[in-house]
């Protein structure tokens, strides 16, 4: 299917795409350098001596990437447009060791938007983030984001986390002010009676909020931001069957067990034609053994079922009344009662 003029990769009027293109074009100038030409080369086209992973031309088609590589003189226009991607990537590893191209004209052979249009979004997200990124390239991502609406001041309070994690939202931004600047925010906070997060946010300024809150907090907001608009690949996606008719699954063999037969006349249960398996064979021991009601293992005592037998003895006999009081001979010589002394004697006057 042939591709319209103007139809691009990545869809260039996504405010993901913008923020991407912000970026990277802010990578390009003195003050967002967080990335050097070099590292660009050696992210998207790692090499060796001998061979090379393109990671940027296989994503860019021909008509576009063609001019490119014909404007660094290593190849004729019609040619670089006819190559196939094997022979593109011959073709710049070439270019490369002979010292034809070099990391500055690789990076402005492949200009912003061409990056960005074409190549994996998620890719780019990886190449700018990982390594040391600075205040500047922080703060800018995050302002950038916000003009975009891709994050309001609510998911912003809500994702800002410092000194570990051990503090979040207003609690970080008031870990960096001064106490003469939080009286002045909770004194405008009062004057607006916006207590809302875009009220807290508007009473102490969106630019003091990103000056004065720490870098690493400022830095676990943004990669927040990222995972929230899909930059970040999440890991643990489920996994997909195996469709193609090349594609085997390893199935292990369970063998098919029939349901047991039940004889018409006792009702017991034969093992069935199950063959050979331990399941039969513990079968045909077992249920045999369960099933006969009127013999005996041969190990066994036989025992007469019309004998009871008879109950423990216990402590009271049959033919002896129920008594509540004790014996005498259960007391104790020293617990009997003692006889009552005898009456004083009276005397005649």
């Amino acid at each position: 299917m042939a591709r319209a003029p103007g139809d691009v990769r990545n869809d260039r009027k996504s405010a993901v795409s913008k923020f991407c293109l912000a970026m990277e074009e802010h990578r390009r100038t003195e003050a967002g350098r967080v990335r050097t030409a070099r590292e660009m080369v050696e992210f998207f086209f790692p090499r060796t001596q001998d061979s090379a992973t393109d990671r940027i031309f296989l994503h860019i088609p021909p008509e576009v990437r063609g001019p490119v590589i014909s404007g660094w003189g290593v190849r004729g226009v019609k040619s670089a447009v006819r190559d196939t991607d094997e022979k593109v990537r011959d073709v710049v590893l070439d270019a490369l060791g002979a010292g034809d191209v070099d990391e500055t004209s690789f990076e402005a052979g492949i200009g912003a938007q061409i990056l960005i249009d074409w190549v994996p979004l998620t890719d780019w997200w990886t190449f700018w983030r990982t390594g040391k990124l600075t205040g500047i390239a922080i703060q800018k991502a995050l302002a950038v984001g916000r003009e975009l609406g891709l994050f309001d001041d609510r998911w912003f309070l809500g994702n800002v986390e410092g000194r570990g994690g051990r503090l979040k939202g207003t609690d970080t931004l008031c870990d960096t002010l001064s106490k003469d600047q939080i009286i002045a925010w909770v004194r405008k906070v009062h004057e607006s009676g916006d207590g809302s997060p875009a009220g807290l946010v508007s009473a102490l300024g969106w630019e003091t909020i990103l000056s004065k809150t720490s870098q690493e907090a400022l830095l676990f907001a943004l990669d927040a931001l990222a995972r929230k608009v899909g930059l970040v690949t999440p890991h643990g996606a489920a996994t997909e069957m195996p469709t193609g008719a090349s594609e085997d699954v390893a199935i292990p063999a369970i063998p098919a067990l029939q349901a047991p037969r039940i004889d018409g006349d006792g009702g017991r249960y034969l093992s069935g034609p199950l063959g050979s398996s331990p399941l039969a064979a513990a079968r045909a021991t077992v249920v045999p053994a369960v099933d006969d009601e009127t013999g005996a293992s041969s190990g066994w005592p036989d025992v007469d079922a019309r004998v009871v037998p008879a109950p423990p003895p216990t402590l009271l006999s049959v033919d002896e009344p129920l008594a509540f009081h004790e014996k005498e001979t259960d007391t104790a010589p020293h617990d009997k009662a003692r006889p009552l002394p005898p009456p004083p004697f009276s005397f005649k006057g």
